[in-house]
């Protein structure tokens, strides 16, 4: 039987300083939680030996978004019931997301050590593999998991998540397709399963994960940001239709005020409506509202350096990097960092920016491209460059993308004989089922690395590719393929 899984958005209670939203996966729509929470507190002073209720407070507090609160509710728990495995993987699961290593560490261990189930064991090692930094060991000991006991939703759910830690993507949506197998209603999965295809650029396949979610759940949080980003690939943004997607981000504004993401889909709304001052300007007022949140900066920092302002972006940046730096790294607060900061000439934090991506996220295929890139753009470091983006295809060897950044590496380092053969390598790897922005910028890339050694008949004839794929992207994605289209002509005659 399907469980109602619903998306709840809380600000997290987790450091002083820090503002942070999260969208948690509930069983059921949270209801009276103040009222809950009074009860409990004064029943557990009443009686204070007692670990059921303390588990119901822990599991609310949890629901509310005080984890600092609930995580303390959790150690009691455990202490009072020291044969719990449950709760423990709960606590671990919550110390691993606000990056207390360590402790969820220790937590896991705990609780490898009471289980006497060997796929349970498989579980508890690979989150413990995932904390310490070492994610192909995750995931070779939650794939363990997941044949041992082939039907247990949480070790698919599990693998599919440290897949796309690993920026696997094919592989954590045959995950989670796996679990729609079993439980086709799973609205939690459906979302994951529209991301990833998404980002693979399965576009059709992304629709009918939507609209199968919007039958499920037409009015949950999470459901309608996607509907609203799909009206915005459609250009859905004018007239009738576009009255009907600002309805839909009203909607969503009140249901919570505090959410970046959803100011951010304010801010898109009016950039691509043409309106760029209207959307910097919601962008702007939210970091004013919410100056502790670093989503907040990040996504400010985007629209300004969109328009040119670049100096303003470095500080808006530098304040996201702050916020978070040390208590949550964030992958795409470095990348930003690093596109940002050479602009400015920033060159020395850009550096210092490299090596503190590279050392918090040492598994990633993308954050070894993104360095090796700024190493030759800026830096002109062309070996060291092109090493690091180079490790990029050894952690992902059976990806396109890491052999796409790579070539790319090469052609801007002036090493266009190895671009020309990488980037092939990495086109072959594309599914053929692929008709997005990957397969437009690689035929591009390869048109590019061409016309460098003077081939302009291959050059011609990479272009064509892309201008194919650009007729095909236009049916999902309008604004894009309309970018890519436009991009391409300026560079080249199509």
């Amino acid at each position: 039987m399907s469980r109602n899984f619903t998306s709840c958005f809380v600000q997290l209670s987790t450091y002083p300083g820090l503002d942070l939203n999260a969208y948690l996966i509930l069983n059921q729509v949270p209801t009276r939680q103040n009222q809950k929470l009074k009860t409990l507190n004064k029943y557990i002073e009443k009686y204070n030996d007692g670990w059921k209720k303390r588990l119901e407070l822990a599991n609310l507090l949890y629901e509310m978004g005080h984890w600092s609160e609930a995580i303390q509710e959790y150690y009691k728990v455990i202490q009072k019931k020291s044969q719990l495995i449950k709760p423990r993987i709960k606590l671990g699961k919550m110390l691993h997301l606000i990056n207390r290593q360590k402790e969820a560490i220790a937590v896991y261990k705990s609780a490898l050590y009471l289980s006497n189930n060997e796929a349970t064991k498989q579980h508890l090692i690979g989150s413990i593999k995932s904390c310490q930094g070492n994610i192909q060991a995750g995931i070779a000991a939650l794939k363990s998991a997941t044949v041992l006991e082939p039907h247990n939703l949480a070790h698919w759910i599990a693998l599919g998540k440290i897949q796309m830690e690993a920026e696997d993507f094919a592989a954590a949506l045959s995950s989670f397709e796996t679990v729609l197998s079993l439980e086709p209603d799973n609205l939690m999965v459906l979302n994951y399963c529209h991301d990833l295809s998404l980002s693979l650029g399965f576009f059709a396949a992304a629709e009918k994960y939507l609209n199968q979610a919007v039958k499920i759940a037409p009015e949950d949080m999470q459901v309608l940001k996607k509907m609203i980003a799909n009206r915005f690939r459609k250009r859905l943004l004018f007239d009738t239709e576009g009255k009907k997607t600002k309805k839909l981000i009203n909607s969503l504004l009140k249901k919570t005020s505090a959410s970046a993401e959803i100011h951010n889909l304010l801010a898109q709304y009016h950039v691509l409506r043409g309106e760029k001052h209207k959307g910097i300007e919601v962008s702007k007022q939210f970091t004013q509202e919410h100056p502790c949140n670093p989503y907040a900066w990040y996504y400010y920092s985007q629209y300004l350096f969109e328009v040119g302002k670049h100096e303003i972006a470095a500080s808006a940046i530098l304040q996201a990097y702050e916020l978070s730096s040390g208590k949550l790294p964030n992958r795409e607060i470095y990348r930003a960092l690093c596109k940002i900061l050479p602009a400015t000439g920033r060159l020395e934090q850009t550096r210092a920016a490299i090596a503190e991506m590279l050392k918090y996220f040492p598994e990633s295929w993308s954050v070894w491209a993104t360095a090796g890139r700024i190493l030759v753009e800026y830096f002109q470091e062309c070996d060291r460059g092109c090493d690091y983006s180079l490790q990029a295809t050894k952690l992902q060897p059976q990806l396109a993308d890491p052999w796409l950044r790579h070539g790319r590496v090469l052609f801007l380092a002036g090493k266009y004989e190895e671009a020309i053969a990488t980037l092939i390598h990495g086109w072959q790897l594309l599914s053929p089922e692929t008709q997005s922005l990957k397969s437009v910028s690689a035929a591009v890339w390869l048109g590019e690395t061409y016309q460098a050694l003077g081939d302009n008949i291959s050059t011609r004839e990479w272009l064509k590719q892309a201008e194919q794929h650009i007729q095909e992207l236009i049916k999902f994605d309008h604004a894009t393929a309309n970018y890519c289209y436009d991009r391409a002509l300026k560079s080249h005659s199509i």
